[in-house]
């Protein structure tokens, strides 16, 4: 059954003799897959524990009693309407006169003055109040098996398509032909109400209430094409698969969670497939549908976001994807055996397996200590020095309404102050300013600037959004933590997942080791952060003489903060990374396994004063970079740090470099709001086929060390041919 019922609810039961009346339920009883029946006990009728006393009703003749608020309803969703005897009942449509079935067609908007558009059983359309509407335990898929082929394809397609409809553009007094009882009649216009028209016809001296996108009208039912409807369902997991002919009527709710650290084993698309849902390609709509295993049908993520709150689902927005191009479940496959293939190389310190193969020869990487966190070099580097200052967000709607959340805030504030949106954010107070009446006297002005700041950006792709990352949000992003209220749905949590894709680390031919995806990737999704030692700027400079800095990533932050002419050195990917300090000018470009070098390299010559940076338009002192944004450290030559992978690091390190990148790189604030110390995430730019090697754009200034030059091998049609 699509809908929860608790032992001893109230529900309203059917028969023919009784019509609808008041009931209490009993137990549900699964005769087989396709059929289940209802126990109730009638209202007349005292409780007896006899099992002889109560009676049997299939879901269609039965419905919950108690009222329902509109976040309960959506589109498809199975009805019984009720007669409204209020004295405000709406005239201006057909009214009902006795409960009938049918199913919800249009959600309650200001548009529709907040009713729902009723397709009744009988073939008539209604508009109603939500107080008139009972849910019934029937699915959809279940009243869908009951109509004939014409009615199945017109209600599937109209669900799915939702809120795209195709309607007729008429006024009152248009002429239109109309289809009753197989024939075609010509009729009036007599009346519109919203997506509702009222047809007199004169031939029979009658009128009838319609839905301008019915097919009995002629307009729309000339256009009907008779193409075939053709899908491609995906299948299950061949591993985890669930029969979805057993479990068609399963409903996600929280006892679905016991299985899910299972589920996450494979390919992160497929785990909503081995809960029974079902991923189809519909390329005669253009788009993607999921369908629920009680028969819901989504082709929008606001409305399967919503859906998964409602029904409190173990399952997160970022397990599902809409985009035609991506397959949940086809897998990269080599076309030879490789010479070394080894199963999971993190040795199961990752979430999920980790294949390395060597199609080549049987080299192996250079020996690491494989780790998936951030390990300080030495006791005294304060990465946790601030932690016990986060704070935690109270939200319990998984922040979806990310203006009030704490932590959302705190990416919103770091935007506002950050140089790279000042164009943006000086419009939106511009908005502001001329949408209200400004008072020098108001003392809450500011604030109120704010919020308002908070709920425009909330509306812009910056952040998540529905557990991805579009575009990289150079001010950083400041995730919930482990103080908040929230739970692992929660929109603002991707990054302190860890890994949840399944990449393969495999030798290149022209490049070393590389990285790449054996499965579709939807653009935005998250692949690993870059773990390792934490140096400081001592360290970092004498482990660059002794062994090397192929894999050095600087952790200074702040530049990010400041237009790039106040910068103390060129920023790296967009502002987000700086390279790394080093002294040496003999630096090794080439390791003993041949694997790619991606460090950040300076001149020896550098200049590593940070107490003061000079400008020709003016001096900032460290001060002013504390605020310049939230939780900001004064900044002086100690507080440095860099991250190095070379003895200690993850998949990140082999990541590659490109001209034409499909990876880019976003600065993370999890467990402290230090911003010495973010956590440097990987994001897919693009959707990223099974098989392609994720590379990241390394943004190397060429001739920023002297005597040195590095050609590229990215291959990409734009290469710059140089790095260095």
């Amino acid at each position: 059954m699509p809908v929860a019922v608790d032992i001893g609810q109230r529900l309203f039961v059917y028969s023919p003799h009784r019509s609808w009346t008041v009931a209490y339920f009993v137990k549900v009883i699964v005769k087989d897959t396709n059929l289940q029946i209802v126990t109730c006990r009638l209202a007349r009728c005292p409780h007896s524990p006899t099992f002889g006393e109560h009676i049997r009703y299939s879901p269609h003749n039965v419905a919950i009693a108690d009222r329902i608020t509109d976040q309960q309803l959506n589109v498809g969703s199975r009805i019984l309407c009720i007669p409204s005897n209020s004295l405000n009942t709406d005239v201006s449509c057909k009214q009902i006169e006795k409960p009938q079935r049918g199913m919800i067609a249009e959600l309650a908007t200001e548009s529709n003055s907040n009713r729902f558009l009723i397709f009744a059983d009988i073939g008539e359309p209604y508009y109603i109040q939500c107080n008139s509407i009972r849910l019934l335990l029937e699915s959809l898929s279940n009243y869908l098996l009951k109509v004939d082929q014409g009615t199945k394809q017109f209600i599937e397609n109209y669900v799915l398509t939702y809120p795209k409809r195709r309607l007729i553009d008429v006024g009152v007094k248009s002429r239109i032909t109309i289809e009753y009882n197989g024939q075609w009649l010509e009729g009036i216009v007599s009346k519109c109400n919203c997506t509702l028209i009222r047809v007199y016809i004169p031939s029979l001296n009658k009128q009838e209430w319609l839905y301008r996108g019915s097919l009995r009208l002629q307009p729309l039912f000339n256009s009907l094409t008779t193409n075939v409807t053709t899908y491609d369902d995906e299948p299950t997991s061949k591993r985890l698969a669930i029969d979805l002919q057993q479990h068609q009527e399963h409903r996600c709710t929280n006892a679905c969670e016991k299985s899910l650290p299972l589920a996450r084993k494979c390919n992160f698309l497929m785990i909503p497939l081995n809960y029974g849902w079902r991923r189809q390609v519909r390329n005669d709509l253009g788009t993607i549908v999921y369908i629920s295993p009680c028969g819901q049908a989504f082709t929008d993520r606001e409305r399967l976001h919503l859906y998964l709150r409602q029904i409190n689902s173990c399952l997160t927005m970022n397990l599902f994807s809409f985009e035609m191009d991506c397959r949940a479940t086809q897998k990269y496959n080599l076309i030879n055996p490789p010479i070394i293939d080894i199963a999971d190389y993190s040795n199961n310190l990752e979430l999920l397996p980790l294949s390395l193969v060597n199609e080549i020869n049987n080299e192996l990487p250079t020996k690491f200590d494989y780790i998936c966190t951030r390990v300080p070099s030495r006791d005294e580097i304060p990465i946790n020095e601030l932690k016990d200052s986060i704070q935690g967000c109270t939200c319990t709607d998984g922040c979806s309404e990310t203006h009030k959340c704490l932590c959302w805030q705190r990416t919103y504030d770091s935007i506002i102050k950050s140089y790279y949106y000042e164009d943006l954010i000086t419009n939106l107070k511009e908005l502001f300013k001329t949408n209200r009446i400004i008072d020098d006297t108001d003392k809450d002005e500011e604030e109120n600037m704010k919020l308002f700041l908070y709920k425009q950006l909330s509306k812009q792709n910056l952040g998540y959004k529905h557990g991805r990352l579009l575009e990289k949000i150079h001010s950083g992003i400041y995730e919930c933590n482990e103080k908040c209220k929230c739970d692992y749905r929660c929109t603002n949590r991707c990054v302190q997942f860890g890994l949840n894709t399944l990449l393969q680390i495999y030798r290149t031919h022209e490049k070393g080791w590389g990285v790449r995806t054996l499965y579709d990737l939807p653009m935005g999704t998250f692949l690993s952060f870059y773990a390792g030692e934490i140096l400081n700027d001592d360290d970092a400079n004498k482990r660059g003489v002794e062994l090397n800095d192929i894999y050095f990533t600087a952790l200074d932050f702040v530049n990010a903060l400041h237009p790039p002419q106040l910068n103390k050195s060129n920023m790296i990917n967009g502002g987000d990374h700086v390279p790394a300090a080093s002294t040496t000018t003999n630096i090794n470009m080439t390791t003993p396994d041949n694997e790619v070098q991606h460090n950040y390299i300076v001149p020896s010559n550098q200049s590593k004063t940070y107490e003061t940076i000079t400008t020709n338009e003016k001096s900032i002192d460290k001060h002013d970079m504390s605020q310049s944004h939230p939780q900001s450290h004064e900044i002086s030559d100690s507080d440095i740090y860099i991250m190095d992978a070379n003895l200690k690091g993850n998949v990140s390190r082999f990541f590659n470099h490109s001209c034409s990148p499909n990876v880019f790189v976003q600065n993370v604030f999890i467990e402290t709001y230090d911003v010495r110390f973010p956590w440097v995430a990987f994001f897919t730019s693009a959707n990223v086929k099974a098989g392609t090697e994720l590379c990241w754009d390394y943004q190397y200034e060429v001739g920023s060390v002297e005597d040195r030059v590095l050609s590229c091998q990215c291959g990409a049609t734009n290469c710059r041919s140089r790095l260095l």
